[in-house]
Order: C-alpha cells, then sequence, then structure tokens
C-alpha cells in the first residue's frame, strides 16, 4: 500500500511534465507541483495544531484557509491540462493570500508566520522561467512588502490568540519559523537534484545508441583518447577491433529493417558476452562495430595474442546461426534462421603514439583487408595472414 501511495504521489507531482519538450519547463512544473503537495500538508499539519489548542483565534484561521484548499490542489491539475502559467500564479497568490488572511484575522505578527512571505517570495525564481523575470519580480516585491510591513509595522492578533501560554507560543513561532526555512532548502535541494538527473540522462542519451543500448561513435572516440592517455602512463598496451557484418543487407531486404534491428540487438549481446567489464564494444554506424580492448599488458607479442584470441572468440561466436522474428517467415515459428559473420580488423597502440583517428582509420584498413580475403576472418593492420585466422569456416556474401 504504501508503494502504491509513493507512486501515486510520484505521479501527481508529474502532472504536465510530458506536455512539455524543455526539460527546464519541465523542472518548472515539478517544482510547482510538489509545493502545492507541500503546502497541503502544511496546511493540514497545522490546521490540527490549531484544533489542539482549542484557541478560538486559531480555530478561526483554520475555517479562513478551507477555500485555499480546493484552490492549491486545482494547481497540478491546471498543469495537466497545459495551464502551467496559471498553475504558476494560482499556486503563489492562494499561499499569499492564505497567510495574509491568517494574519489579519487572528495571527496577526506575534507568531511569525509572515516568515512565510520571504518563503514564497524566494521560490519565484524556482516557479517562473527566467524569461518571466517580471512576474518573479512582481511575486517578489509583493511578499517581501507584506513581511517587512508584518515585521516591522506589526499586525495586532486576535485578543483571544493572547490567552495561549508562553511555551506553545513559542512552539508556533519555532514551528513557523523552521518549516519555512525548511520548505525552502528542500524546494532548493530537489530542484538541483532533478536537474543534475536530467544532465545525466542527457550525457547519456548522447553517447548512447538508441538500438543497442552501446556507446555511440562519440563515446567511443571519448574512451579511446582515455585509454591512449592512460596507456601513455602505464605503458600498458590496447587494441581496437573494427568489425562489419558481412551477410546484413540480404536479411534487411528480404525480411525489413524490424528484422535486421532485430539482429543488430542480438550482434550486441552476443559482443559484449565475449568482452570484460572494463573493455567497451560500440555501435559506430550502419553494421559496424568497434571493440576497445584494454590493459593487455606491457610486452608487445602477449598483448597481441590476447587481442587475437578475443577476436577470434568475437568471429566464432557471431558466425553462429541467428534466429529471428520475421516478416513472412516459413515455418510454425515465425522466425527465419540467418548467418552473419564479421570480418574484423585489429590495430593495437601503446602510448600516444598515434591519435585515435589514426587508430580508428587502420583498424578500419584492415577490416577491408578482411573482406578481400574472403570474409570471416580476422586481420591485424599491415598483416597478411594469422594463425588465427579461421579459413574453415564458410565466407558469405
Amino acid at each position: 500500500m504504501l508503494k502504491s501511495l509513493i507512486q501515486s504521489l510520484n505521479a501527481w507531482s508529474h502532472w504536465g511534465c510530458d506536455g512539455v519538450e524543455s526539460h527546464s519547463l519541465q523542472r518548472k512544473i515539478f517544482h510547482v507541483n510538489v509545493a502545492a503537495f507541500i503546502a497541503i500538508l502544511s496546511m493540514a499539519f497545522f490546521a490540527v495544531l490549531n484544533a489542539l489548542t482549542g484557541n478560538a483565534a486559531l480555530i478561526k484561521s483554520d475555517i479562513a484557509q478551507i477555500p485555499f484548499y480546493f484552490f492549491v490542489l486545482a494547481v497540478p491539475w491546471l498543469n495537466r491540462r497545459g495551464h502551467a502559467g496559471f498553475a504558476r500564479w494560482l499556486l503563489s497568490l492562494s499561499v499569499t493570500a492564505a497567510i495574509a488572511a491568517n494574519i489579519w484575522l487572528a495571527n496577526g505578527s506575534w507568531l511569525d508566520l509572515h516568515f512565510y512571505f520571504i518563503l514564497i517570495a524566494l521560490l519565484g525564481v524556482l516557479f517562473f522561467p527566467l524569461r518571466q523575470w517580471v512576474s518573479i519580480v512582481l511575486l517578489f516585491v509583493v511578499n517581501a512588502s507584506l513581511f517587512v510591513y508584518c515585521g516591522y509595522f506589526g499586525v495586532e492578533p486576535d485578543p483571544a490568540l493572547l490567552s495561549l501560554d508562553a511555551t506553545t507560543a513559542t512552539i508556533f513561532r519555532a514551528t513557523y519559523v523552521s518549516t519555512s526555512l525548511f520548505t525552502l532548502l528542500f524546494i532548493t535541494w530537489l530542484g538541483e537534484y532533478v536537474a543534475n538527473k536530467n544532465e545525466r540522462e542527457l550525457e547519456k542519451l548522447s553517447g548512447m545508441d538508441q538500438l543497442t543500448q552501446l556507446p555511440n561513435r562519440r563515446r567511443l572516440e571519448q574512451r579511446l583518447a582515455e585509454k591512449i592517455a592512460v596507456s601513455k602512463r602505464t605503458g600498458q598496451r590496447g587494441a581496437v577491433m573494427f568489425l562489419d557484418l558481412d551477410n546484413f543487407k540480404p536479411l534487411n531486404d528480404a525480411h525489413g529493417h524490424a528484422a535486421g534491428d532485430m539482429l543488430l540487438q542480438e550482434v550486441a549481446r552476443r559482443i559484449r558476452g565475449c568482452i570484460r567489464e572494463i573493455d567497451m564494444v560500440a555501435r559506430f554506424g550502419g553494421d559496424e562495430f568497434v571493440i576497445l580492448l584494454s590493459e593487455l599488458g606491457t610486452d608487445k607479442e602477449d598483448a597481441k595474442w590476447r587481442a587475437a584470441q578475443v577476436a577470434e572468440k568475437i568471429r566464432v561466436t557471431l558466425a553462429e546461426p541467428y534466429r529471428i522474428a520475421a516478416r513472412a517467415a516459413q515455418g510454425p515459428t515465425g522466425q527465419v534462421e540467418h548467418r552473419c559473420p564479421a570480418s574484423i580488423g585489429v590495430e593495437m597502440f601503446v602510448g600516444g603514439a598515434m591519435s585515435e583517428v589514426d587508430i580508428l582509420k587502420r583498424a578500419d584498413a584492415a577490416m577491408y583487408e578482411a573482406k578481400e580475403h574472403g570474409r570471416n576472418a580476422v586481420r591485424f593492420h599491415e598483416e597478411k595472414q594469422h594463425a588465427w585466422d579461421n579459413p574453415q569456416l564458410p565466407a558469405t556474401v
């Protein structure tokens, strides 16, 4: 039940966010919804405290708050309906009016309730986009002026309020001030949290291929540059493998792009299963993939042997048949069996002898050499034939 309640509150706080594309505006709407929820909780909390005192002035203030519950509850609904601007103003003015009514009808300046005016004055920056700076300034001036008036000129409380004992009055003063400060800190922190989360998601998306969920070319080049720098410091050798599928286009032509997409996803899964966690596989584009191996050791021949073992493992794994759900597939399962081996070019690197662009070019050239020599093979750059090339498997076109 608690989990369901949390999910409902989370959905409620995001009402209207899916109606705008700007992450900045989504944060503003989220802030307003959360602030509306906090306002309702705060009003209900103080209504209970007021009722427990039995004080006639505080109970009168509770009755005066009732219309504002409905105004504040309408805020998320307005956001959901696409009226974000109206929702901001309704929340801001409703809370300001609720505090003002409470002060002038009952509390006066005696219990420091006017600290909530400062809260609303400052939260305007989080509620309104910066381009609506006039609204921000207006909201700040109105609430700051009310705070100054209540604090320095004063408003007389309802006489019945003066019957509160000193301890209860102190508790109310401390609660009003502390909750207003806490609300400001919480919503500010929440804004920073959401902003950082959005930034991380955008950064992830900018470096991710959406089909295969692999890093894309941009992220690969960044990681390769990092590994080159590390190699320069440590002397550890690495390898870049440029991989191109040998029989991908016939599947696309015969069964459509959906079948091709499923095959690419399976290729990504198989390659990931062949490499270590410290290594990287990226989709370079189309049916091309690049594998980055690092920390292969400082010895040249040993590092090369390790890279060859991984390349051969990938080649053998990708040469296994694929079963793809495809349109017009024959048989009761609605699947087509397709073979799609790969040509793999490998370039070793150590230190900063070559740039990432040159390393990728050499690996790409080695991959084309593998294609020219029958496909379904591994070639190292500027080398003709290796013991790890496997001529037994049939080349596919």
